[in-house]
C-alpha cells in the first residue's frame, strides 16, 4: 500500500474509532485526541447578522449595521516558527475594530494553503505546488499526518490565547487550498490534485478531523468550514458538512459557511441545493463589492441577501466597501432583524 493510501486509511479509521468512542496508540494516526473537553457551563452563542468581511484599519465597524468582524491572518504570521506564536496581527485587529466601534464581536479566520509556514516543510510535511492566480504556490497536503498535528497544535495554542474571550464567536477551519480558506481548488486541473495524491477519502477525513480538532480546542465556540465542490464533486463537501453536524461529540457546533454568495443559483447550483437542504448553521460571505454589479444576479446586489435568506443564512459577511461607504444601510438593518428573530436562541 502506498503511503498516501495508508495515510487515507489511517485517517478514515481514526474517525470512525473516535465516532464510537475508542482510540488508538498508534503514532501514525493523523489526530492522537480522542475524547472531546467538557464545554463550559456558559452557553455559547452563534453569531447572527451582517458582520464585515475585513477589518483592515476598523472604519466599516463604526457603521451601525456592522454586527462584527472578521479578523483574518496567515498562519505564518501567527506561528512563524515551530510552536512559538506571535499574536500581534490578531490584536492590532481587534484593536482597529475598538477605534472606530465599542465592543463588536469578531470571528477568525486563519488563512492557511499557500500562506502556511514553510517550517513545515522543514520538518517533513508533504506539499505539492498548484497555480494561484497565475503564480505557482506551494500547498500543504491536508492529509499529511504531520501537517494535521501541527495543525492541531494551532488550533490549541489559539483557544488557549483567545478561547474564553466572548466577543470572539466564530471560528473558521484553516484549509490547505489555494487562499487558505475556501475548500477549492479554484482553476487547478483535477489531474494535477489526483497526481498529488488528493481522493475524495483523505480530502473528507482530512477536513473533518481539522474541523474536530478546532471544535475541541474551542468547547464553546462555533465553528465553519467554507464549503466549494472539490475535483467537479458536490457530495465530497456534502458528506463533509453533515457527517460533521451529525456527530454528536461536536454538540451541533460546526456549521457550513459558503463565500460565494452572489444571488446566482447558476455556479455550483447542486452544491446550492445541498445548502439549502442542510440542516445546520449556515454562514456567509459576499462574493464580490456591490459595484461589482456583473457578480450578482440581475446586476442586483440586493439579490444576495434575498439568497442568504432563501438559504436560512444566520449570519453573512458584506465586504468592508459596503459598511464604510454606506451603501445598503437600511437593508442590511432589515436582515439583522430578520436574522435576530428567525434564530434566537
Amino acid at each position: 500500500m502506498s503511503v498516501l493510501a495508508r495515510n487515507g486509511l489511517l485517517v478514515s479509521i481514526f474517525l470512525l474509532m473516535q465516532a464510537c468512542g475508542g482510540s488508538s496508540t498508534s503514532d501514525e494516526n493523523i489526530n492522537p485526541v480522542i475524547d472531546p473537553p467538557s464545554p463550559d457551563a456558559e452557553q455559547y452563542a452563534k453569531p447572527t447578522g451582517t458582520y464585515s468581511s475585513f477589518v483592515g484599519n476598523g472604519l466599516s465597524l463604526e457603521n451601525e449595521q456592522a454586527q462584527g468582524g472578521l479578523v483574518r491572518v496567515k498562519w505564518s504570521e501567527i506561528e512563524p516558527s515551530n510552536d512559538s506564536y506571535d499574536w500581534n496581527a490578531i490584536y492590532e485587529q481587534v484593536n482597529a475594530m475598538d477605534a472606530y466601534s465599542s465592543g463588536k464581536p469578531w470571528s477568525l479566520g486563519i488563512i492557511a494553503g499557500k500562506d502556511s509556514p514553510t517550517w513545515l516543510f522543514d520538518l517533513g510535511v508533504t506539499h505539492f505546488t498548484i497555480d494561484f492566480r497565475g503564480e505557482p504556490v506551494e500547498v500543504p497536503k491536508f492529509w499529511d499526518e504531520q501537517l494535521q498535528l501541527h495543525l492541531d497544535n494551532l488550533a490549541n495554542a489559539v483557544a488557549a490565547e483567545f478561547g474564553d474571550d466572548p466577543r470572539l464567536v466564530l471560528v473558521y477551519v484553516p484549509q490547505m487550498t489555494g487562499n487558505g480558506i475556501e475548500g477549492h481548488f479554484n482553476g487547478v486541473p483535477i489531474e494535477t490534485l489526483t497526481d498529488a495524491g488528493l481522493t475524495a477519502e483523505n480530502w473528507i477525513a482530512a477536513v473533518e478531523n481539522a474541523a474536530i480538532n478546532f471544535a475541541f480546542a474551542f468547547t464553546d465556540k462555533p465553528i465553519a468550514v467554507e464549503v466549494h465542490e472539490i475535483m467537479n464533486d458536490s457530495s465530497i463537501p456534502e458528506t463533509i458538512i453533515n457527517n460533521l453536524w451529525n456527530n454528536p461529540a461536536l454538540e451541533q457546533r460546526v456549521g457550513a459557511a459558503m463565500w460565494w454568495i452572489s444571488g446566482k443559483d447558476d455556479y455550483q447550483s447542486a452544491l446550492v441545493t445541498i445548502l439549502k437542504n442542510f440542516p445546520g448553521d449556515l454562514y456567509g460571505q459576499v462574493i464580490g463589492r456591490s459595484d461589482q454589479v456583473e457578480r450578482f444576479k440581475d446586476n442586483n446586489y440586493l439579490t444576495v441577501l434575498e439568497q442568504a435568506q432563501e438559504l436560512n443564512m444566520r449570519y453573512i459577511e458584506p465586504w468592508n466597501f459596503e459598511f464604510e461607504n454606506h451603501t445598503f444601510d437600511s437593508e442590511f438593518e432589515e436582515f439583522n432583524l430578520w436574522a435576530k428573530e428567525t434564530f434566537q436562541e
